[in-house]
């Protein structure tokens, strides 16, 4: 009966850190998303300002 006990406390905290993991990757893939899109715009934004003043 013991082993089974710590069996599944050992499958619940592998769950966890699984779960966890997750969560934390989703969180850095979106804010590294944000950061991605904030950079594309600056690109942009610098390119216009360089067409504008050239022409």
């Amino acid at each position: 009966m013991k082993k089974y006990i710590v069996i599944g406390l050992l499958i619940v905290a592998l769950l966890v850190v699984a779960y966890l993991t997750f969560v934390i990757a989703a969180i850095k893939i979106v804010i590294g998303s944000i950061f991605l899109v904030i950079f594309a715009l600056a690109i942009l934004a610098l390119w216009i300002m360089w067409k504008v003043k050239t022409d």
